[in-house]
């Protein structure tokens, strides 16, 4: 099987590469798709981009500056409940075209270097990229190198009874050359695998999937 080269060493051009290609499919959308509920309970498409170009776009300053005015004025002290409000106004204050703009000005400053970008600011883009494409019904053409580096981390991340699972299991993604687990071959694309081991599970499609038990708990933006 044909192996992408070693994915760490995460650069700011990849991030960019990433977020340029998620803009590109995001700007097919039409207005009702861009309200169509996510991967995550209760978000909308708009819902998790918004959070995403916060959260990837934001200097960590102003971040912590944002959570600390919701969590105060929020009528809840959770961080991830004022990560909801954030997202929620964020989105009700933009359109689709608004998000894909801010996705584009983000990706040139990570192409050039500006501000974050660590393997955990991909992380972000690809798992929050495939919860609302996927949800939207487009495609978002990750490279190879990428979804590798995501998937690794992925499991990394995995909840206990995924990494369990992996142990006896190689998941396959066979469109982009990878796997990760051991064990009989279960086949299918790099979003489905990403999509398992990030404990999301994607709605019904022709595509094919790595199946896997709905979570007790939906998953949520705010920790990908």
């Amino acid at each position: 099987m044909a192996r992408t080269s070693d994915p760490g060493g995460v650069r700011g051009p990849q991030i960019a590469d990433a977020l340029d290609s998620l803009a590109d499919a995001l700007a097919t959308l039409t207005d009702a798709a861009w309200d169509t509920e996510s991967l995550c309970a209760g978000w909308s498409v708009k819902d998790v981009m918004a959070h995403l170009a916060w959260r990837v776009g934001s200097p960590t300053h102003q971040m912590a500056a944002d959570l600390a005015r919701a969590t105060v004025s929020g009528p809840h002290l959770n961080p991830l409940r004022s990560m909801d409000d954030i997202a929620h106004t964020r989105a009700d204050g933009l359109s689709g075209w608004d998000l894909v703009g801010e996705l584009r000005l983000i990706a040139e400053d990570k192409r050039a270097g500006r501000g974050r970008t660590n393997p955990g600011e991909l992380f972000e883009v690809v798992v929050h990229g495939y919860d609302a494409a996927h949800a939207a019904g487009v495609h978002v053409p990750f490279t190879a190198t990428t979804t590798h580096a995501v998937g690794r981390q992925a499991l990394l991340l995995a909840r206990p009874r995924v990494r369990v699972a992996v142990r006896t299991r190689t998941l396959l993604a066979a469109d982009d050359g990878w796997s990760v687990g051991s064990g009989p071959v279960i086949e299918g694309t790099a979003e489905s695998v990403v999509l398992y081991l990030t404990g999301r599970r994607a709605p019904t499609t022709e595509r094919p999937s790595v199946l896997a038990p709905r979570p007790t708990r939906a998953p949520r933006p705010g920790v990908a």
